[in-house]
């Protein structure tokens, strides 16, 4: 008795499936509940990240511009002069000189740490836009360096076709 209600059991079993049949169409499920449940919000995301990206590059642009220094002393007119005026506007002018170098050094120096300051926000902005990005689906953005979206998926993404995730 106990042998016919096992193999009574055993004939019910689902017949075996592959695996990686079942894995596969597992993922696919999955990719196609995370678009549907994210389609809204996606174009959101990529256009935030490609603004990102271009406020990024845009700031690897930027090139420091100082002011123009001292004009320097005209030698027709300091031969025009004594000896003691000419070495009186030599001192103003190398003392103007020493005043702009400093001025363009520190100027310098705050625009570098503003500039730096601006980078790192757009990078951890970036970043965290590339983790939701992640979230719904790795694929979405191509690996290395630097980080860029993957278009052919961002367009299965938003198209949401079922057919596109099989």
């Amino acid at each position: 008795m106990l042998v016919l209600w096992l193999g009574a059991c055993s004939s019910r079993r689902p017949k075996p499936v592959d695996p990686t049949l079942s894995k596969a169409e597992e993922l696919q499920r999955k990719a196609l509940q995370q678009c549907r449940r994210y389609r809204q919000s996606l174009p959101l995301l990529r256009q935030r990240f490609a603004d990102t990206q271009t406020r990024l590059q845009a700031i690897a642009a930027e090139r420091f511009v100082p002011v123009m220094p001292p004009l320097p002393l005209d030698p027709e007119e300091q031969r025009l002069l004594t000896i003691y005026d000419q070495e009186t506007e030599q001192q103003i002018y190398d003392d103007a000189v020493a005043a702009w170098t400093r001025s363009e050094a520190e100027r310098r120096q705050v625009w570098e740490q503003a500039r730096a300051q601006r980078k790192a926000a757009a990078v951890q902005e970036r970043d965290q836009l590339a983790q939701q990005l992640r979230t719904i689906s790795p694929d979405l953005l191509r690996p290395g360096d630097p980080l860029s979206l993957n278009q052919e998926q961002m367009q299965r993404y938003l198209s949401c076709k079922p057919e596109n995730f099989r």
